[in-house]
């Protein structure tokens, strides 16, 4: 199987990368950042023989949105999602199946939310991933398998939250975000890749969130990391403090979606990490 794979450099990518030659003995195509902000034509001839394309591409959320920067967050996804749109349009020989990235800040920090659920934030991070899926599911009217994984916090010891966190933590200075009250979904690397190699081998279209099911809090990650690491956790960084370093984008640290991936439990997924213990334990 040979799988085309855009943001390959980043954490997700780079694990996936890896992953799938070694499970799945897939041949890994890693697409030029530069070919999804040029000709369609040329990325069409550069993607010709593959099965699947895997979009992983977008810059940072985390960094303070400068009129310049949410620029740039909305290029990096919703053009680069449509360019791939143009270009597979424009191919003689379609890919079976395209998955994108999204991510679970599409939700209000309210309800609950299956897939099913249609309580979206109005927020800018909610209208890039409004966008962003809707640009996604464009592919799908042209006879290609569409998949959206909606992502939650991506635990991992080589980078993201957890990485970022656990210097803090082992000196003590580790602590909650706000009120630590906002909700906290995740999911340990290993069932994230497990859930692309499932999707694929299924073939399968629609929305999935890419959360585990253990509903947590921010609160909870603080106690759990730090018994973990036998590490006091007294440090409390105040949402206005937040606000001061990264004005709007404070959001993405300060709104918790109470999130369950109810697609992948009723297609027989099966978690090696289900809970939040079970996800730090094997990262500490």
């Amino acid at each position: 199987m040979k799988i085309a794979i855009s943001g390959s450099n980043g954490l997700v990518g780079t694990h996936l990368c890896e992953y799938l030659v070694n499970e799945k003995e897939a041949d890994i195509v890693r697409i030029p950042r530069k070919l999804l902000y040029g000709r369609a034509k040329i990325l069409a001839n550069f993607l010709q023989g593959i099965d699947v394309i895997i979009h992983l591409s977008g810059a940072s959320i985390l960094s303070r949105w400068t009129k310049k920067r949410k620029k740039t967050l909305q290029e990096s996804r919703i053009e680069t999602t449509r360019k791939l749109y143009e270009a597979v349009a424009l191919m003689e020989n379609k890919p079976k199946q395209f998955i994108c990235t999204s991510a679970v800040g599409i939700y209000n920090n309210r309800d609950l939310h299956t897939e099913q659920s249609k309580a979206y934030i109005d927020d800018f991070l909610g209208q890039i991933c409004k966008k962003w899926e809707e640009a996604a599911m464009e592919i799908q009217q042209l006879n290609v398998s569409t998949v959206i994984f909606r992502l939650g916090v991506v635990l991992s010891d080589s980078g993201g939250a957890f990485k970022k966190s656990l210097p803090f933590f082992k000196i003590g200075l580790g602590g909650k975000l706000g009120s630590g009250k906002q909700m906290f979904p995740f999911i340990h690397i290993e069932d994230l890749l497990r859930a692309y190699a499932f999707v694929i081998d299924a073939n399968s279209k629609g929305l999935y969130n890419l959360v585990a099911p253990d509903l947590v809090t921010n609160h909870d990650f603080t106690n759990m990391l730090a018994k973990g690491i036998n590490r006091p956790a007294f440090c409390h960084i105040p949402a206005f403090v937040l606000h001061i370093a990264l004005g709007e984008a404070s959001t993405v640290l300060l709104n918790g979606q109470k999130v369950i991936p109810e697609r992948l439990k009723n297609e027989g997924f099966i978690y090696k990490y289900l809970t939040l213990k079970e996800a730090l334990l094997a990262l500490t």
